[in-house]
Protein backbone atom coordinates (compact mmCIF):
# COMPACT_ATOMS: atom_id res chain seq x y z
CA UNK A 1 0.00 0.00 0.00
CA UNK A 2 1.34 3.50 -0.94
CA UNK A 3 1.85 6.28 1.33
CA UNK A 4 -1.09 8.06 -0.09
CA UNK A 5 -3.59 5.79 0.55
CA UNK A 6 -2.21 4.99 4.00
CA UNK A 7 -3.15 8.88 4.65
CA UNK A 8 -6.37 8.92 2.76
CA UNK A 9 -7.81 5.62 5.17
CA UNK A 10 -6.18 7.34 8.27
CA UNK A 11 -8.25 10.87 7.32
CA UNK A 12 -11.22 8.13 6.40
CA UNK A 13 -11.29 7.14 9.69
CA UNK A 14 -10.62 10.51 11.85
CA UNK A 15 -13.64 11.78 10.06
CA UNK A 16 -15.87 8.68 10.91
CA UNK A 17 -14.56 8.98 14.30
CA UNK A 18 -15.75 12.35 14.44
CA UNK A 19 -19.23 11.79 13.13
CA UNK A 20 -19.84 8.80 15.25
CA UNK A 21 -19.00 11.25 18.29
CA UNK A 22 -21.33 13.74 17.11
CA UNK A 23 -24.20 11.61 16.79
CA UNK A 24 -23.69 10.52 20.24
CA UNK A 25 -23.71 13.58 21.53
CA UNK A 26 -27.18 14.53 18.98
CA UNK A 27 -28.40 11.22 20.76
CA UNK A 28 -27.68 12.36 24.46
CA UNK A 29 -29.10 15.75 23.98
CA UNK A 30 -32.38 14.61 22.67
CA UNK A 31 -32.88 11.43 25.54
CA UNK A 32 -32.27 14.96 28.21
CA UNK A 33 -34.36 17.35 25.84
CA UNK A 34 -37.20 14.19 26.36
CA UNK A 35 -36.59 13.82 30.27
CA UNK A 36 -37.21 17.89 30.74
CA UNK A 37 -40.00 17.42 29.25
CA UNK A 38 -41.35 14.69 30.78
CA UNK A 39 -40.62 16.51 34.33
CA UNK A 40 -42.45 19.42 33.06
CA UNK A 41 -45.47 17.32 32.25
CA UNK A 42 -45.63 15.79 35.57
CA UNK A 43 -44.98 18.77 37.29
CA UNK A 44 -48.37 20.18 34.94
CA UNK A 45 -50.70 17.32 36.29
CA UNK A 46 -50.06 17.38 39.47
CA UNK A 47 -50.89 21.83 39.76
CA UNK A 48 -47.54 22.31 41.65
CA UNK A 49 -46.93 25.81 42.00
CA UNK A 50 -43.10 25.34 42.14
CA UNK A 51 -41.08 27.68 39.07
CA UNK A 52 -39.97 24.73 36.67
CA UNK A 53 -36.03 23.78 36.34
CA UNK A 54 -34.36 25.92 34.32
CA UNK A 55 -33.55 24.53 30.98
CA UNK A 56 -30.36 22.20 30.64
CA UNK A 57 -28.09 24.00 27.99
CA UNK A 58 -25.49 21.66 25.95
CA UNK A 59 -22.15 22.79 25.23
CA UNK A 60 -22.50 22.59 21.38
CA UNK A 61 -25.63 25.00 22.35
CA UNK A 62 -23.25 27.03 23.83
CA UNK A 63 -20.83 27.02 20.76
CA UNK A 64 -23.83 27.89 18.55
CA UNK A 65 -25.29 30.21 20.14
CA UNK A 66 -22.06 31.98 20.52
CA UNK A 67 -20.94 31.45 16.77
CA UNK A 68 -24.58 33.33 15.98
CA UNK A 69 -23.66 36.10 17.80
CA UNK A 70 -20.10 36.71 16.81
CA UNK A 71 -21.38 36.28 12.82
CA UNK A 72 -24.41 39.09 14.21
CA UNK A 73 -21.42 41.54 15.42
CA UNK A 74 -19.42 40.90 12.46
CA UNK A 75 -22.58 41.85 9.85
CA UNK A 76 -23.23 45.16 11.97
CA UNK A 77 -18.94 45.89 11.68
CA UNK A 78 -19.33 45.61 8.08
CA UNK A 79 -22.34 47.16 7.60
CA UNK A 80 -20.55 50.44 10.08
CA UNK A 81 -17.41 50.39 7.58
CA UNK A 82 -17.65 52.63 4.94
CA UNK A 83 -14.50 53.95 2.43
CA UNK A 84 -13.75 56.81 2.85
CA UNK A 85 -14.91 57.19 6.38
CA UNK A 86 -17.44 59.88 7.11
CA UNK A 87 -15.24 62.02 9.13
CA UNK A 88 -13.84 66.22 9.06
CA UNK A 89 -10.68 66.05 7.12
CA UNK A 90 -9.58 69.57 7.92
CA UNK A 91 -9.45 68.58 11.61
CA UNK A 92 -8.11 65.24 10.98
CA UNK A 93 -5.10 67.01 9.16
CA UNK A 94 -4.75 69.51 11.68
CA UNK A 95 -4.58 66.70 14.46
CA UNK A 96 -2.28 64.91 13.18
CA UNK A 97 0.06 67.49 11.43
CA UNK A 98 0.34 69.21 15.26
CA UNK A 99 1.56 65.80 16.57
CA UNK A 100 4.26 65.43 13.89
CA UNK A 101 5.34 69.29 14.64
CA UNK A 102 5.84 68.38 17.95
CA UNK A 103 6.97 65.38 18.27
CA UNK A 104 9.05 64.72 14.99
CA UNK A 105 12.08 65.25 13.63
CA UNK A 106 13.05 68.21 11.21
CA UNK A 107 13.06 66.08 8.07
CA UNK A 108 9.53 65.10 9.31
CA UNK A 109 7.62 68.32 9.99
CA UNK A 110 9.08 69.84 6.69
CA UNK A 111 7.64 66.89 4.73
CA UNK A 112 4.78 67.30 6.92
CA UNK A 113 3.95 70.97 5.82
CA UNK A 114 4.77 69.89 2.09
CA UNK A 115 1.89 67.63 2.54
CA UNK A 116 -0.01 70.37 4.03
CA UNK A 117 0.36 72.74 1.15
CA UNK A 118 -0.04 69.99 -1.76
CA UNK A 119 -3.71 69.06 0.49
CA UNK A 120 -4.78 72.73 0.39
CA UNK A 121 -4.07 72.98 -3.05
CA UNK A 122 -5.44 70.15 -4.28
CA UNK A 123 -8.92 71.11 -2.78
CA UNK A 124 -8.61 74.83 -3.99
CA UNK A 125 -7.67 76.72 -1.19
CA UNK A 126 -4.71 78.64 -3.01
CA UNK A 127 -4.88 81.56 0.26
CA UNK A 128 -3.89 78.93 2.85
CA UNK A 129 -1.66 77.04 0.84
CA UNK A 130 0.37 80.03 -0.37
CA UNK A 131 0.40 81.55 3.24
CA UNK A 132 1.81 78.14 5.03
CA UNK A 133 4.60 77.77 1.91
CA UNK A 134 6.04 81.39 2.18
CA UNK A 135 5.90 81.81 6.03
CA UNK A 136 7.99 78.30 6.12
CA UNK A 137 10.88 79.94 3.85
CA UNK A 138 11.73 76.37 2.36
CA UNK A 139 12.70 77.59 -0.76
CA UNK A 140 15.98 78.98 0.91
CA UNK A 141 16.92 75.61 2.70
CA UNK A 142 15.29 73.21 -0.25
CA UNK A 143 18.34 72.68 -2.00
CA UNK A 144 20.41 71.26 1.55
CA UNK A 145 17.25 68.57 1.82
CA UNK A 146 17.33 64.88 1.02
CA UNK A 147 16.30 64.12 -3.03
CA UNK A 148 12.91 62.49 -1.48
CA UNK A 149 12.28 66.09 -0.03
CA UNK A 150 12.99 67.80 -3.29
CA UNK A 151 10.57 66.03 -5.35
CA UNK A 152 7.74 66.78 -2.74
CA UNK A 153 8.34 70.18 -2.41
CA UNK A 154 8.82 70.50 -6.62
CA UNK A 155 4.65 68.52 -6.60
CA UNK A 156 3.39 70.62 -4.02
CA UNK A 157 4.72 73.75 -6.25
CA UNK A 158 3.44 72.55 -9.50
CA UNK A 159 0.21 71.53 -7.51
CA UNK A 160 0.06 74.94 -5.70
CA UNK A 161 0.56 76.68 -9.67
CA UNK A 162 -2.54 75.01 -10.94
CA UNK A 163 -4.60 76.08 -7.94
CA UNK A 164 -3.92 79.46 -9.05
CA UNK A 165 -4.76 78.90 -12.31
CA UNK A 166 -7.96 77.31 -11.15
CA UNK A 167 -8.55 80.30 -9.18
CA UNK A 168 -8.13 82.45 -12.03
CA UNK A 169 -4.30 84.01 -11.03
CA UNK A 170 -2.31 84.04 -13.78
CA UNK A 171 0.04 86.18 -12.64
CA UNK A 172 0.63 83.55 -9.67
CA UNK A 173 0.31 80.45 -11.63
CA UNK A 174 3.28 81.45 -14.12
CA UNK A 175 5.51 82.20 -11.18
CA UNK A 176 5.03 78.85 -9.38
CA UNK A 177 5.49 76.78 -12.76
CA UNK A 178 8.01 79.32 -14.83
CA UNK A 179 10.72 77.17 -13.12
CA UNK A 180 9.96 73.36 -13.13
CA UNK A 181 7.83 74.14 -16.44
CA UNK A 182 10.52 75.79 -18.48
CA UNK A 183 12.97 72.56 -18.80
CA UNK A 184 12.91 69.38 -20.70
CA UNK A 185 12.93 67.63 -17.50
CA UNK A 186 9.53 67.97 -15.96
CA UNK A 187 9.18 64.38 -14.95
CA UNK A 188 12.78 63.90 -13.37
CA UNK A 189 11.69 66.55 -11.16
CA UNK A 190 8.46 65.14 -10.29
CA UNK A 191 9.89 61.58 -9.87
CA UNK A 192 7.61 60.36 -12.47
CA UNK A 193 10.20 58.97 -14.98
CA UNK A 194 13.53 57.95 -14.49
CA UNK A 195 16.25 60.48 -15.61
CA UNK A 196 18.14 59.93 -19.14
CA UNK A 197 21.33 58.94 -19.19
CA UNK A 198 22.18 61.83 -21.71
CA UNK A 199 22.44 64.01 -18.30
CA UNK A 200 25.27 62.07 -16.77
CA UNK A 201 26.56 58.58 -16.05
CA UNK A 202 24.93 56.33 -13.30
CA UNK A 203 25.89 53.09 -11.73
CA UNK A 204 23.30 50.31 -10.85
CA UNK A 205 22.55 51.38 -7.58
CA UNK A 206 22.23 55.20 -8.36
CA UNK A 207 19.29 54.14 -10.66
CA UNK A 208 17.58 51.68 -8.33
CA UNK A 209 17.51 54.27 -5.76
CA UNK A 210 16.12 56.38 -8.31
CA UNK A 211 13.68 53.78 -9.49
CA UNK A 212 12.26 53.59 -5.69
CA UNK A 213 11.96 57.31 -5.59
CA UNK A 214 9.24 57.27 -8.64
CA UNK A 215 6.09 57.86 -7.15
CA UNK A 216 2.80 55.66 -8.24
CA UNK A 217 1.07 56.08 -11.98
CA UNK A 218 -2.06 57.03 -9.77
CA UNK A 219 -0.83 60.26 -8.07
CA UNK A 220 0.85 61.61 -11.34
CA UNK A 221 0.58 65.33 -12.46
CA UNK A 222 -0.31 65.35 -16.21
CA UNK A 223 2.78 66.92 -17.72
CA UNK A 224 0.51 68.31 -20.40
CA UNK A 225 -1.67 70.30 -18.36
CA UNK A 226 1.67 71.89 -16.58
CA UNK A 227 2.70 72.72 -19.67
CA UNK A 228 -0.82 74.20 -21.30
CA UNK A 229 -1.01 76.28 -17.81
CA UNK A 230 2.66 77.42 -17.99
CA UNK A 231 2.65 78.80 -21.81
CA UNK A 232 -1.08 80.34 -21.66
CA UNK A 233 -0.04 82.30 -18.49
CA UNK A 234 3.69 83.13 -20.15
CA UNK A 235 1.13 84.18 -23.31
CA UNK A 236 -0.79 86.23 -21.32
CA UNK A 237 1.81 87.69 -20.14
CA UNK A 238 4.13 88.43 -22.88
CA UNK A 239 1.53 89.38 -25.43
CA UNK A 240 1.66 93.41 -24.89
CA UNK A 241 5.53 93.31 -24.51
CA UNK A 242 5.09 91.22 -28.26
CA UNK A 243 2.18 93.90 -29.74
CA UNK A 244 5.07 96.47 -29.77
CA UNK A 245 7.22 97.13 -32.98
CA UNK A 246 9.94 95.29 -33.59
CA UNK A 247 12.34 97.88 -33.27
CA UNK A 248 11.10 99.21 -29.90
CA UNK A 249 13.34 98.43 -27.21
CA UNK A 250 10.62 97.21 -24.68
CA UNK A 251 10.01 94.29 -27.14
CA UNK A 252 13.33 92.93 -26.35
CA UNK A 253 14.27 94.29 -22.74
CA UNK A 254 10.69 93.39 -20.67
CA UNK A 255 11.27 89.61 -21.12
CA UNK A 256 8.76 87.84 -18.74
CA UNK A 257 9.41 84.46 -20.27
CA UNK A 258 12.61 83.52 -22.07
CA UNK A 259 10.99 80.20 -22.96
CA UNK A 260 7.83 81.59 -24.28
CA UNK A 261 9.77 83.43 -26.39
CA UNK A 262 12.02 80.89 -27.59
CA UNK A 263 9.03 78.95 -29.16
CA UNK A 264 7.39 81.76 -30.39
CA UNK A 265 10.71 82.43 -32.59
CA UNK A 266 10.85 78.96 -33.82
CA UNK A 267 6.93 78.59 -34.59
CA UNK A 268 7.54 82.28 -36.88
CA UNK A 269 10.85 80.52 -38.41
CA UNK A 270 9.08 77.58 -39.72
CA UNK A 271 8.26 77.95 -43.24
CA UNK A 272 4.77 76.02 -43.11
CA UNK A 273 2.74 75.55 -40.03
CA UNK A 274 0.45 72.73 -39.84
CA UNK A 275 -2.71 72.40 -37.87
CA UNK A 276 -1.68 72.08 -34.21
CA UNK A 277 -0.46 68.55 -32.83
CA UNK A 278 -0.13 69.05 -29.41
CA UNK A 279 -0.30 71.48 -26.19
CA UNK A 280 2.69 73.67 -27.75
CA UNK A 281 1.04 73.92 -31.52
CA UNK A 282 -2.21 75.06 -30.04
CA UNK A 283 -0.94 78.20 -27.15
CA UNK A 284 1.83 78.92 -30.47
CA UNK A 285 -0.80 78.98 -32.76
CA UNK A 286 -2.73 81.05 -30.89
CA UNK A 287 -0.64 83.71 -30.19
CA UNK A 288 0.07 84.33 -33.81
CA UNK A 289 -3.76 84.77 -34.03
CA UNK A 290 -3.96 87.44 -31.32
CA UNK A 291 -0.84 88.95 -32.16
CA UNK A 292 -2.69 89.29 -35.88
CA UNK A 293 -5.83 90.76 -34.07
CA UNK A 294 -7.82 87.37 -34.58
CA UNK A 295 -9.16 86.98 -31.17
CA UNK A 296 -12.03 84.52 -32.06
CA UNK A 297 -9.80 81.98 -33.67
CA UNK A 298 -7.45 82.23 -31.24
CA UNK A 299 -9.70 81.90 -28.60
CA UNK A 300 -11.53 78.65 -30.13
CA UNK A 301 -8.23 77.57 -30.88
CA UNK A 302 -7.20 77.09 -27.00
CA UNK A 303 -10.96 76.28 -25.78
CA UNK A 304 -10.63 73.16 -27.76
CA UNK A 305 -7.64 71.69 -26.05
CA UNK A 306 -8.97 68.31 -24.50
CA UNK A 307 -6.48 68.98 -21.28
CA UNK A 308 -9.23 71.82 -19.52
CA UNK A 309 -11.18 68.54 -18.62
CA UNK A 310 -8.49 67.52 -15.98
CA UNK A 311 -9.31 70.60 -14.01
CA UNK A 312 -11.69 70.80 -11.26
CA UNK A 313 -14.54 73.55 -13.16
CA UNK A 314 -13.40 72.77 -16.82
CA UNK A 315 -16.51 74.98 -18.47
CA UNK A 316 -15.66 77.72 -15.68
CA UNK A 317 -12.09 77.41 -16.92
CA UNK A 318 -12.93 77.65 -20.81
CA UNK A 319 -14.93 81.01 -20.11
CA UNK A 320 -12.19 82.39 -18.28
CA UNK A 321 -9.74 81.63 -20.79
CA UNK A 322 -12.31 83.22 -23.37
CA UNK A 323 -12.69 86.27 -20.99
CA UNK A 324 -8.42 86.83 -20.94
CA UNK A 325 -8.66 86.70 -24.90
CA UNK A 326 -10.88 89.15 -25.33
CA UNK A 327 -9.24 91.62 -22.94
CA UNK A 328 -5.55 90.76 -23.89
CA UNK A 329 -6.62 90.95 -27.47
CA UNK A 330 -7.67 94.12 -27.07
CA UNK A 331 -4.91 95.59 -25.29
CA UNK A 332 -2.73 93.63 -27.89
CA UNK A 333 -4.49 95.66 -30.75
CA UNK A 334 -4.14 98.84 -29.00
CA UNK A 335 -0.44 99.11 -28.13
CA UNK A 336 0.23 97.77 -32.10
CA UNK A 337 -2.54 99.80 -33.97
CA UNK A 338 -3.62 102.88 -32.18
CA UNK A 339 -0.96 104.98 -33.58
CA UNK A 340 -2.67 104.45 -36.98
CA UNK A 341 -5.70 106.01 -35.67
CA UNK A 342 -6.64 109.69 -35.40
CA UNK A 343 -9.42 108.30 -32.86
CA UNK A 344 -10.92 105.32 -31.97
CA UNK A 345 -14.92 104.98 -31.22
CA UNK A 346 -15.79 102.97 -27.52
CA UNK A 347 -18.47 101.31 -29.13
CA UNK A 348 -16.26 99.98 -32.14
CA UNK A 349 -13.53 98.66 -29.56
CA UNK A 350 -16.49 97.31 -27.30
CA UNK A 351 -18.28 95.25 -30.45
CA UNK A 352 -14.90 94.39 -32.16
CA UNK A 353 -13.92 92.56 -29.17
CA UNK A 354 -17.12 91.68 -27.56
CA UNK A 355 -17.18 93.15 -24.40
CA UNK A 356 -19.48 95.56 -22.42
CA UNK A 357 -18.96 99.45 -22.71
CA UNK A 358 -18.35 100.13 -19.42
CA UNK A 359 -15.37 96.69 -19.37
CA UNK A 360 -13.73 98.52 -22.67
CA UNK A 361 -13.52 101.89 -20.98
CA UNK A 362 -12.29 100.74 -17.65
CA UNK A 363 -9.57 98.50 -19.56
CA UNK A 364 -8.42 101.64 -22.30
CA UNK A 365 -8.47 104.01 -19.31
CA UNK A 366 -6.14 101.42 -17.07
CA UNK A 367 -3.65 101.65 -20.38
CA UNK A 368 -3.90 105.28 -20.11
CA UNK A 369 -2.97 105.88 -16.99
CA UNK A 370 0.36 103.09 -16.95
CA UNK A 371 1.35 105.14 -19.86
CA UNK A 372 1.31 101.98 -22.37
CA UNK A 373 -0.60 104.32 -24.86
CA UNK A 374 -0.72 108.01 -26.05
CA UNK A 375 -4.06 109.23 -25.88
CA UNK A 376 -7.36 111.03 -24.36
CA UNK A 377 -10.91 110.23 -23.67
CA UNK A 378 -13.36 112.66 -25.47
CA UNK A 379 -16.33 112.42 -23.23
CA UNK A 380 -19.34 114.07 -25.09
CA UNK A 381 -18.53 111.48 -28.67
CA UNK A 382 -17.11 108.43 -25.84
CA UNK A 383 -14.09 108.22 -28.21
CA UNK A 384 -10.49 107.85 -27.79
CA UNK A 385 -8.10 111.12 -29.00
CA UNK A 386 -4.73 110.05 -30.04
CA UNK A 387 -1.64 111.86 -29.40
CA UNK A 388 0.89 111.78 -31.67
CA UNK A 389 3.81 110.54 -29.42
CA UNK A 390 4.91 107.41 -30.49
CA UNK A 391 8.81 107.86 -31.90
CA UNK A 392 9.68 107.15 -35.35
CA UNK A 393 11.48 103.81 -35.92
CA UNK A 394 14.38 106.00 -37.05
CA UNK A 395 14.02 107.65 -32.96
CA UNK A 396 13.60 104.39 -32.28
CA UNK A 397 17.38 103.14 -33.86
CA UNK A 398 18.89 106.72 -32.63
CA UNK A 399 17.87 105.58 -29.14
CA UNK A 400 19.05 102.25 -29.23
CA UNK A 401 22.31 103.48 -30.82
CA UNK A 402 22.96 105.75 -27.76
CA UNK A 403 22.58 103.33 -25.62
CA UNK A 404 25.37 101.23 -27.06
CA UNK A 405 27.10 104.62 -27.30
CA UNK A 406 26.94 105.02 -23.52
CA UNK A 407 27.74 101.02 -22.38
CA UNK A 408 30.69 101.50 -24.80
CA UNK A 409 32.34 104.57 -23.17
CA UNK A 410 31.87 102.66 -19.57
CA UNK A 411 33.24 100.01 -21.03
CA UNK A 412 36.38 102.00 -22.27
CA UNK A 413 36.49 104.19 -18.84
CA UNK A 414 36.75 100.77 -16.84
CA UNK A 415 39.42 99.54 -18.94
CA UNK A 416 41.71 102.98 -18.59
CA UNK A 417 41.47 102.94 -14.98
CA UNK A 418 42.38 98.73 -14.85
CA UNK A 419 45.51 100.10 -16.77
CA UNK A 420 45.81 103.06 -15.37
CA UNK A 421 45.37 102.27 -11.41
CA UNK A 422 43.01 105.23 -10.68
CA UNK A 423 39.48 104.40 -10.11
CA UNK A 424 36.50 106.69 -10.58
CA UNK A 425 34.79 108.11 -13.39
CA UNK A 426 35.06 111.24 -15.21
CA UNK A 427 31.83 113.26 -13.14
CA UNK A 428 33.36 111.98 -10.36
CA UNK A 429 35.26 114.78 -7.89
CA UNK A 430 39.03 114.88 -8.58
CA UNK A 431 41.97 116.08 -5.91
CA UNK A 432 43.19 119.44 -5.66
CA UNK A 433 45.60 118.41 -8.69
CA UNK A 434 42.50 117.79 -11.36
CA UNK A 435 43.85 114.44 -11.55
CA UNK A 436 41.77 111.31 -10.21
CA UNK A 437 42.63 109.76 -7.26
CA UNK A 438 44.84 106.81 -6.99
CA UNK A 439 45.36 104.35 -5.18
CA UNK A 440 48.30 104.53 -2.43
CA UNK A 441 49.88 101.64 -3.48
CA UNK A 442 50.22 102.96 -7.56
CA UNK A 443 53.47 105.14 -8.07
CA UNK A 444 53.48 108.17 -10.34
CA UNK A 445 56.17 106.73 -12.63
CA UNK A 446 54.43 103.81 -13.12
CA UNK A 447 51.72 104.61 -15.11
CA UNK A 448 53.68 104.57 -18.28
CA UNK A 449 54.64 107.54 -20.71
CA UNK A 450 57.60 108.84 -18.92
CA UNK A 451 58.40 110.91 -22.06
CA UNK A 452 56.11 113.63 -23.11
CA UNK A 453 54.42 112.41 -26.02
CA UNK A 454 54.94 108.82 -26.26
CA UNK A 455 51.67 108.21 -25.57
CA UNK A 456 50.70 110.96 -22.93
CA UNK A 457 51.22 108.64 -20.37
CA UNK A 458 48.21 106.53 -21.27
CA UNK A 459 50.21 103.95 -23.29
CA UNK A 460 49.55 105.17 -26.70
CA UNK A 461 45.67 104.79 -26.44
CA UNK A 462 44.14 107.15 -29.20
CA UNK A 463 42.02 110.14 -28.57
CA UNK A 464 38.37 110.57 -30.08
CA UNK A 465 39.28 114.47 -30.16
CA UNK A 466 43.37 114.66 -30.96
CA UNK A 467 46.12 112.60 -32.00
CA UNK A 468 48.33 109.87 -30.65
CA UNK A 469 49.84 111.02 -27.31
CA UNK A 470 47.27 113.32 -26.52
CA UNK A 471 44.90 112.86 -23.63
CA UNK A 472 41.85 110.92 -24.29
CA UNK A 473 38.96 112.29 -25.09
CA UNK A 474 40.01 115.29 -24.53
CA UNK A 475 41.70 116.86 -27.88
CA UNK A 476 44.63 118.34 -26.70
CA UNK A 477 47.87 117.75 -29.08
CA UNK A 478 51.03 116.15 -27.30
CA UNK A 479 53.03 118.89 -25.20
CA UNK A 480 50.19 120.73 -24.58
CA UNK A 481 49.05 121.06 -21.15
CA UNK A 482 44.95 122.42 -21.11
CA UNK A 483 44.08 125.46 -19.34
CA UNK A 484 44.44 125.38 -15.61
CA UNK A 485 47.23 122.29 -15.49
CA UNK A 486 50.74 123.19 -14.70
CA UNK A 487 53.22 121.57 -15.81
CA UNK A 488 55.83 119.95 -13.12
CA UNK A 489 58.81 121.02 -11.91
CA UNK A 490 61.51 120.01 -14.87
CA UNK A 491 58.87 118.49 -16.68
CA UNK A 492 57.68 119.16 -20.18
CA UNK A 493 53.99 119.69 -20.57
CA UNK A 494 52.30 116.76 -22.04
CA UNK A 495 54.00 114.34 -20.18
CA UNK A 496 53.67 112.86 -16.47
CA UNK A 497 51.10 115.67 -15.72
Amino acid sequence: MSKAEKLFLKEKAAKEKVEKEAAKAAEKAAKEAAKVEASDDDDDEEGEEDEAPEPVVTENRKAADAAAAAAAAADREYDAFSVPRPMDLAAEMATLSKRVYERGVERAKVRTLLCNVYHHSLHGRYGVARDQLLMSHLGDVIHGMDISTQILYNRALVRLGLCAFSNELVVEAHAALMELAAGARTKELLAQAVTSQRYGERNPDQERQERRRLVPYHMHINLELVEAVHLFCAMLLELPNLAHNAFDPKRRSAVVSKTFRRYLDQFERQVFNGPPENTRDHVMTAAHLLLEGEWRKAADQLTSMAVWDLLPDPARTRAFLRAKIQTEGLRAYLISSYAHFDSLSLSALAERFDLPPNETHALVSKMLLDGTIHACWDQPTDTLAVQRMEPTKLQFLALQFADKCAQLVEANERVLDSRTGSYGYKYEPRDGYGERSRRPWVERGDRGGHHGGGGGGYNGMLSPGGTPGGVPGSGFAPGAAPAGYAAPPGGQPGGNW
